[in-house]
């Protein structure tokens, strides 16, 4: 991720910030009843001198399983200094990630574009199946989501004036519009990609502070069931630590609470993440923390390239670091430490898709939550690995840190227009020189799926890392890939298996069944109940879905150690 400008700022370079085009962006809630029920979106794009028949707006039809608005027929509409102007659409072949759709004129474009289109908030239940946190959604008299789930914009990469407006005529009294970037009226120069991979937060929103002033804010709609104060106090002390960690310009950082039907997870984006919270379910501080402290780590390490190349770095990282600078920041105690190190090992080992490649993981990410949960576990356990043998040839001198940070430094160059952001080439070259070909081949070997050991020193020497017994993973019979689509049907029924047995067959809709997908899953050794239709009769069938036992490593506190030798 390249740096972001400060809220309220132009980029330093003044001359090139000033000579950009300009693209405004004006959002207006509409309430009826004390409901949102839309947000008008208006647009003004400065001079985009689009040929007819090229791309002028792109957005996505679906982003990482999340449907958006889709503004289908002509439900955007256009027109320029010459009057109307239509448009046509075109959509590409769909990738793991997005599936978009381009908006072209008819002819090409005069003077400034003006867009106007109506974005619907998404209706969703409890059954709805969880995903990252884009989508917009309506909540408590307010609304809020990413802008990659409701707005169009221009697809070149040169940084516009961007300005952001919110038109609350329509809201509650004392509502409020926030960006990720700022609230109220926001001005920065930014690509127009900036518009949606951040997020939008407005109505009678509440906050912490309550009048925010400073780099950090945290907002929500609905009361929350759990501490919001205390909460908040952890986010702004981690989000201390980890920005003098990681060098940060000291600009803003935005967390946004939705509440959900569901488990909510998070998500985070430039500058901000959001997190979910179930009222059914309410987290603890302490649970919130673990959550918080991942997507608070994807700020900064990153590296440009595919996500089936990428992912293992960046979901890796926010995992190691996550745990790591939360001990280092004495927001968790060693015996917690150990815990969070040993959670993330059995969800590493007991996950059944754990020998896939990087790329066939990949393929079926958003499919299936267990290849999901892949780079996370894999990225995990190899970033520890690499920590201890690094610490081990250097003679303490160095770690992982100093690759990391190296990397993180050449991205942000890379944003100022220096140099190239960096790939996995890059890290491959200086894991190289770190470790020798030793170091190489075990990059080759985790991207290739094979089973990783970690050495006996990794988070050493006051923690060490011993076999164990983890019990059975969740092995459902069939393709768990079948149940992702919005018809979930039984495809790929492994004959003889518990759930064949049991009487279910390839065809039965499922109607009803715990998410068969996650690789956590703790009740494997127990019945899994699972409604089910088949032509037009509804039943249920039982089934203990367990698989074969797995062994794996966790590590064990050595009694020996000193507390200093559990810094890390």
């Amino acid at each position: 991720m390249a740096d972001t400008p400060r809220v309220g700022s132009v980029t330093s370079d003044t001359g090139a910030a000033m000579s950009a085009p300009s693209l405004s962006l004006v959002l207006e809630p509409h309430s009826n009843d004390g409901t949102v029920d839309y947000v008008d979106v208006s647009m003004v794009i400065g001079h985009p001198n689009v040929a007819a028949g090229a791309t002028l707006l792109r957005m996505p039809l679906v982003v990482a399983s999340i449907p958006t608005a889709r503004y289908d027929g002509d439900a955007i509409q256009a027109k320029d200094a010459l009057g109307t102007l239509a448009l046509t659409q075109k959509d590409a072949p769909p990738t793991s990630f997005l599936s978009n759709r381009d908006w072209l004129p008819t002819r090409s474009t005069s003077g400034d574009v003006t867009l106007h289109y109506r974005a619907p908030p998404r209706v969703v239940t409890a059954a709805t199946r969880t995903g990252p946190l884009f989508d917009l959604r309506e909540e408590a008299g307010g609304v809020h989501g990413a802008g990659w789930t409701f707005l169009a914009v221009p697809t070149n990469t040169e940084p516009y004036r961007l300005h952001v407006h919110w038109d609350l005529t329509d809201m509650p009294a004392g509502s409020r519009g926030i960006w990720s970037l700022g609230e109220g009226d926001v001005s920065v120069t930014a690509p127009a990609e900036r518009l949606v991979t951040t997020f939008y937060f407005a109505g009678p929103v509440h906050s912490y502070p309550a009048q925010p002033s400073g780099n950090f804010a945290l907002y929500w709609l609905s009361d929350p069931p759990f501490d919001v104060v205390a909460s908040a106090s952890m986010i702004q002390k981690l989000f201390e630590h980890m920005s003098v960690f990681f060098h940060d310009d000291g600009g803003s950082y935005r967390v946004f609470m939705r509440k959900t039907p569901a488990n909510g997870g998070g998500t985070a984006l430039t500058r901000s993440f959001m997190f979910g919270y179930s009222a059914s379910k309410p987290p603890t501080v302490e649970g919130l923390e673990g959550l918080i402290a991942h997507e608070m780590v994807h700020n900064w390490p990153e590296l440009a390239g595919d996500h089936a190349d990428t992912s293992w770095y960046t979901e890796g990282a926010a995992e190691y670091y996550s745990v790591v600078l939360s001990h280092r920041a004495g927001l968790i105690t060693p015996e917690e430490f150990l815990q969070r190190v040993n959670e993330h090992a059995s969800g590493y080992y007991m996950n059944p898709l754990q020998g896939l490649t990087n790329r066939a993981a990949d393929a079926i990410y958003w499919k299936d939550s267990r290849a999901g949960h892949v780079p996370y576990g894999r990225g995990f356990m190899y970033l520890a690995a690499v920590d201890a043998r690094i610490r081990a040839r250097s003679g303490h001198k160095r770690s992982l840190d100093d690759v990391v940070l190296k990397l993180l430094e050449r991205t942000r160059a890379a944003g100022r227009g220096a140099g190239e952001a960096p790939t996995v080439a890059d890290w491959e070259a200086l894991i190289g020189k770190e470790l020798g070909p030793r170091g190489v081949k075990d990059y080759v070997d985790m991207v290739a799926g094979k089973t990783l050991t970690p050495p006996p020193s990794a988070f050493g020497p006051c923690f060490r890392p011993v076999k164990a017994s983890l019990g059975r993973p969740l092995e459902p019979g069939f393709d768990v890939v079948s149940l992702s689509g919005s018809k979930r049907t039984i495809k790929g029924l492994v004959a003889g298996s518990p759930a064949a047995l049991a009487g279910l067959q390839d065809g039965d809709e499922v109607l009803d069944a715990p998410d068969l997908g996650d690789p956590t899953f703790k009740d494997a050794d127990k019945p899994l109940v699972m409604r089910i239709r088949r032509a037009g009769v509804e039943s249920s069938v039982s089934f203990i879905p367990a698989g074969k036992l797995v062994s794996g490593y966790q590590w064990q506190r050595n009694t020996r150690a000193s507390h200093a030798d559990c810094e890390i």
